[in-house]
């Protein structure tokens, strides 16, 4: 991996705690120690151990640049804040560059077909088009019609960004009609996109999609 991007990185702290990963930082494996004293516990002990074997060994072979963008400034500076907090700033290996502009934007051209895994928590809530984008809070969670409006805008750059082995994460809602994305980005560019994970949030089920190329 080497290069990740963020959509609206907001506080940061997603691409943090994947920096964290990718630098043997955190054990992304690690489940409190279930099982511990079995047979099964044993051995899920030495899978994780083995897992972050190889994450050290990632750590030390590979440079990792970390891209993340936002419209609100002030994002980007609690994103740097949150990194700085985390020791993330102050090494050699791999950077946080945070970037301000509507999506991607303005990093298309020198991050064309380049990002090995991009991250995207649009706002996805079904809303009137007139509060998406809006200098308020909404603007975080509004979405537009079907809240799909900052969806639809995201797709052809995410399909842009990724690089040939490269993976998206995104958030939707079943009010996005996610049947409806998964087609389109097969048809229009040849991407795979498919549930990866569902949990209940308060009211809402959210799912993160996972998006690949074929």
């Amino acid at each position: 991996i080497e290069n990740t991007l963020e959509l609206g990185c907001g506080t940061g702290v997603a691409t943090v705690f994947l920096a964290q990963i990718l630098r043997g930082l955190v054990d992304p494996y690690n489940d409190g120690g279930e099982g511990e004293g079995s047979s099964d516990g044993h051995e899920q002990t030495e899978r994780h151990q083995k897992k972050q074997e190889e994450l050290l060994h990632m750590n030390h072979t590979c440079k990792c640049q970390h891209y993340v963008t936002d419209v609100n400034e002030y994002a980007l500076q609690v994103t740097s804040q949150t990194a700085q907090e985390n020791g993330l700033l102050q090494q050699d290996n791999g950077d946080i560059i945070a970037t301000k502009c509507d999506l991607a934007s303005a990093l298309l051209t020198d991050l064309k077909g380049s990002i090995d895994v991009l991250i995207f928590n649009p706002p996805y809530v079904p809303t009137p088009d007139d509060e998406v984008g809006s200098d308020g809070i909404e603007a975080s969670w509004a979405g537009g019609a079907d809240g799909r409006v900052v969806i639809d805008r995201a797709l052809p750059q995410i399909a842009e960004l990724l690089s040939e082995t490269g993976v998206a994460y995104m958030i939707t809602v079943d009010d996005n009609y996610p049947e409806d994305i998964a087609d389109l980005m097969l048809s229009s560019y040849k991407i795979r996109m498919e549930p990866f994970m569902r949990r209940k949030a308060c009211n809402e089920y959210l799912t993160v999609q996972k998006m690949v190329r074929i």
